[in-house]
């Protein structure tokens, strides 16, 4: 649910319901939100079989959203459109039920292999960055203009296909085509599935994934891949590739990111004054050790949050999925079946918790701790009042039989 009226429509409630609650009707059900500080801290606080978040997003998730029958828990609604809908059949249900492999693979795996993968990050963004000013002529001042989703397009696949796929998926010009034409085409059958009935989709996503051949191509490039990995496996090869595809075979054996980037780049430039002193703070971090890197941006830290506040790439967070009938402290009653969430770009624009809420001051979590020190602030810091992360109080979800697996 980006911003835009609806969130426009959320922000004027907000205003108009001081600190009381209040509800907007959603496809099934109504999405209630909370803005009180208590009530947040109840919603947090409350019992994973009574609110669920992990309900909620397969209820009314963000996307992938496919209706479902009412089983014999009496819960209907909806839920993400089925990975194996989009993807040529793959299912993993049986094999990995509670999603400990995806689990594993971005929460340890993937965090592990953070600082080995910064050269390869940068590399690719220097790749996106020759690849986008390459097209386009110079205009009659000098400047030659760009498109600033397709440069966040770019930047995006870039990292993510060399993380995920590795190198020589990446560098193939067909299969790094493939994979942005996947994207697009799973996002045209997940908005076209919506206007038929649930009954359909197991046959109309994959014939129009098919139609549009990036699928198959994907599914060609990978079965050739991970066949080759497990022999180098196999057969003891020591210069295996650390990425996603390997650690995806680990896992198994043992976060709109480019919104946030254009937005970015809008920002700077709408205010080239603050580009110099970024500049110069990520250059005076690069002069440091290696294991400080990263580790005291505070302007950096300070305009990335600042960017996500001013412009959330959501209306709302928190979402909770009531199971069992739910009632706050002050008696609000919200009936099972509902969704209760926090209005959180009403909140990051209200004068009570941020002065001059409505101008962007790309410096304003770091004046608060002093420029030069390391930010108390982070743009990844879970804080009151900012809830573009989620929960406060629970900032992770334990699975049945499972290990807890912190943030």
């Amino acid at each position: 649910m980006l911003v835009g009226r609806l969130g426009l429509t959320i922000k004027a409630d907000a205003t108009q319901s001081g600190s009381n609650a209040f509800a907007i009707p959603a496809r099934e059900g109504h999405l209630v939100f909370v803005t009180s500080e208590d009530q947040i801290r109840e919603v947090e606080n409350s019992p994973i079989d009574q609110l669920s978040f992990h309900q909620a997003m397969e209820d009314v998730g963000l996307a992938h959203l496919i209706e479902r029958k009412q089983n014999t828990t009496n819960r209907a609604g909806r839920q993400r459109l089925k990975v194996k809908y989009t993807f040529a059949g793959f299912d993993m249900g049986p094999i990995d039920p509670h999603d400990a492999v995806p689990i594993r693979v971005l929460k340890t795996l993937l965090r592990l292999n953070i600082p080995s993968l910064r050269p390869r990050v940068q590399e690719a963004i220097d790749q996106a960055f020759e690849t986008c000013m390459h097209d386009g002529k110079l205009a009659s001042d000098g400047w030659k203009p760009i498109n600033t989703y397709h440069f966040s397009e770019e930047i995006s696949l870039q990292v993510n296909c060399k993380i995920i796929f590795g190198e020589r998926l990446t560098e193939n010009p067909e299969f790094f085509q493939a994979t942005r034409n996947y994207h697009r085409q799973a996002l045209f059958a997940m908005l076209t599935s919506h206007y038929f009935p649930h009954w359909t989709h197991q046959l109309l996503v994959p014939g129009l994934m098919a139609l549009g051949g990036a699928m198959k191509k994907i599914e060609r490039y990978l079965a050739v891949e991970v066949r080759q990995r497990l022999r180098d496996i196999d057969e003891g090869h020591k210069e295996i590739p650390s990425d996603g595809i390997t650690w995806v075979i680990e896992a198994s054996a043992t976060q709109d990111q480019r919104a946030l980037l254009m937005f970015s780049i809008f920002r700077l430039c709408q205010h080239p004054d603050y580009t110099q002193p970024l500049i110069n703070e990520v250059e005076a971090m690069l002069k440091l050790p290696p294991t400080d890197h990263y580790k005291n941006l505070p302007l950096l830290e300070s305009f990335l949050r600042e960017t996500a506040r001013h412009d959330p790439l959501d209306s709302l967070s928190v979402q909770r999925k009531v199971l069992r009938d739910f009632t706050f402290a002050d008696g609000t009653h919200v009936p099972a079946g509902n969704v209760i969430c926090v209005p959180q770009q009403a909140i990051m624009r209200d004068s009570k918790y941020y002065d001059r809420p409505d101008d962007f001051l790309p410096f304003r979590f770091a004046k608060e701790h002093g420029v030069g020190n390391d930010a108390i602030q982070r743009f990844t810091d879970l804080k009151p009042h900012f809830y573009l992360w989620g929960a406060t109080a629970k900032p992770w979800y334990v699975l049945p039989h499972l290990p807890t697996y912190g943030v």
